[in-house]
């Protein structure tokens, strides 16, 4: 078993390709989710939690094509789905640190940042063709 994420952010950054020293392909980016709450004082508060992603397989194929065309670039909103792993690590200050990371099975893309509209979603290599169109996240099907 494992756990299965599906997270709604924005890109910290450009997408990367890369290849392992057998040669597969992987495309990996950073995506933030944000949530405003009201702490116990009153006071407005954010909190927002990175993820790191990596798509490996047609799905990297499909999302280097769209990295090269500028699609996937730093503030794109999407939707990623994908088994959910949590590592632990020392930074360089020597603090225990835990990343967030998904191994990607579905991308949607979405609106970037500030702009309406939707685009296509691509998953786990089973077609290059849009998956869905999607507006608003209440328009996503689950």
């Amino acid at each position: 078993m494992y756990a299965k994420a599906q997270v709604i952010g924005n890109l910290g950054r450009d997408a990367e390709t890369r290849y392992t020293k057998s040669g597969a392909m992987n495309v990996s980016f950073s995506v933030a989710t944000s949530r405003r709450f009201t702490d116990a004082s009153g006071t407005q508060q954010e909190r927002t939690t990175w993820f790191r992603v990596t798509a490996w397989g047609k799905l990297a194929e499909t999302l280097d094509r769209l990295a090269q065309e500028g699609a996937l670039a730093k503030g794109q909103r999407v939707f990623v789905s994908g088994r959910l792993e949590s590592n632990e690590f020392t930074n360089q200050q020597g603090e225990n640190k835990t990343s967030l990371e998904i191994n990607a099975d579905d991308v949607l893309l979405m609106s970037a940042r500030g702009e309406g509209g939707g685009q296509g979603g691509y998953g786990g290599g089973r077609s290059a063709e849009p998956a869905a169109i999607a507006e608003d996240v209440d328009d996503l099907p689950f």
